[in-house]
């Protein structure tokens, strides 16, 4: 780890791409296998007819949706929900309503409300959804999988920017500014490798959501192990060559016998 104080930037570049790469595989594997099925059997169940239009679900009226999961639940109610509310039963819920999407958990943290656009006309129909979600839905998970690489490039950067402080203090000007930073990126890969175990436990249903939120908490913390004593064990970098400078000899006319321009030369073939 502390090697990376002078290694270039492109050689962290790679190390970063690796570990992005694998948790992105990772985070395509349990949407693949949690959310995607709920989705289709969601899609099964829609009307033929349906829109989303003018900010408002256009849907039969009686025609009422509910699919859930251990990992998802789709509510659809176009005529509104009920006094109780939205059910927060599943670890991610989306509930459409009238107006607008709501989107909760089972943690009971509160609902987020996102109204429908109200310039666009969505379709939201089995005719129209089905053939659409068997042509794209690879092109989907490709998608979510290459913005899980993007932010996650983005965040290490980020916090690159903020560890490279006390890195820079634990080396005691040992590692420069530079350098510090690049130890504060490689300093969270070994933490990734925890978060990728962890959302493989979850997808199995070997842990629950709370587990999963807990280890993520605790993954940003041991990257402060390495930040302490990677810089103590950095190698220092190395110090540019400098070139020795060439004088030349500079010529005393004085001492020159042949040397015409000398009054001193006594030179017997000398003009007068």
């Amino acid at each position: 780890m502390a090697r990376f104080a002078v290694a270039s930037r492109w050689r962290l570049l790679a190390v970063e791409l690796v570990f992005a790469l694998l948790v992105a595989a990772t985070a395509v594997w349990f949407v693949q296998q949690a959310w995607v099925p709920e989705i289709e059997k969601a899609i099964q169940q829609m009307p033929t007819t349906g829109e989303i239009r003018g900010g408002r679900l256009a849907w039969p009226s009686e025609a009422v949706l509910l699919q859930e999961g251990p990992f998802m639940r789709i509510d659809v109610r176009p005529g509104g929900f009920t006094e109780m509310g939205v059910v927060e039963s599943a670890d991610l819920v989306l509930a459409f309503g009238p107006n607008d999407l709501q989107v909760g958990s089972s943690l009971g943290l509160g609902l987020l409300t996102l109204p429908y656009p109200t310039g666009w006309i969505l379709s939201f129909s089995k005719t129209e959804l089905e053939p659409w979600w068997g042509a794209y839905s690879h092109m989907v998970l490709a998608g979510f999988g290459l913005l899980v690489i993007l932010a996650l490039l983005c965040a290490w950067s980020a916090m690159g920017w903020v560890y490279m402080v006390p890195v820079k203090i634990f080396s005691v000007n040992q590692v420069s500014w530079a350098g510090a930073k690049k130890i504060a990126i490689a300093a969270q890969m070994p933490s990734v490798l925890v978060m990728i175990a962890v959302i493989v436990l979850y997808g199995l249903k070997q842990i629950n959501l709370v587990g999963l939120l807990a280890v993520w908490g605790v993954h940003l913390v041991l990257p402060w192990v390495y930040l302490m004593f990677s810089p103590i064990l950095a190698p220092k970098p190395p110090k540019p060559k400098t070139k020795a400078k060439k004088t030349k000899a500079k010529r005393r006319t004085e001492d020159n016998p042949f040397d015409e321009s000398s009054e001193s030369s006594g030179n017997p073939f000398g003009s007068d």
